[in-house]
């Protein structure tokens, strides 16, 4: 018998991804946290990066920004503040934003990364995987 996690990726707006999987890696507000069967049970806060699943012959990736992960009794819970997957990103768009966003910052003086800049490098940098 497979040893298996039922995992399910939430956003406000909908259900992002439903299904069995062998293995998780989620980017945790503080790293990176990875998750197999028989997991403790456990709930963290999520930050901005990537989501990673892992199935018998397949991969599928999302880009996380921000919200909780929970997991007890091999059910894995994502309730993501947003979620994308790696499929709906365009890198050229997303170049044309950061770069866009880049020059309205430096001209008004603004020279840390915005919250938006960060998000829109994440969602890039899966893009380009």
């Amino acid at each position: 018998m497979e040893k298996l996690i039922n995992c399910s990726i939430l956003t406000p707006e909908r259900l992002i991804y439903e299904g069995n999987i062998n293995s998780a890696i989620v980017q945790a507000d503080d790293g990176e946290m990875g998750f197999l069967y028989n997991h403790a049970p456990l709930v963290s806060r999520l930050g901005i990066g990537e989501i990673r699943l892992t199935m018998a012959n397949a991969e599928r990736f999302f880009v996380v920004e921000g919200g909780l992960v929970e997991i007890n009794a091999n059910k894995l819970i994502i309730l993501a503040e947003n979620a994308i997957p790696k499929e709906e990103l365009n890198a050229a768009e997303l170049e044309q934003k950061i770069s866009e966003l880049e020059k309205t910052s430096s001209e008004a003086g603004q020279y840390a990364l915005s919250p938006e800049t960060v998000k829109l490098r994440a969602r890039l940098k899966l893009s380009k995987k």
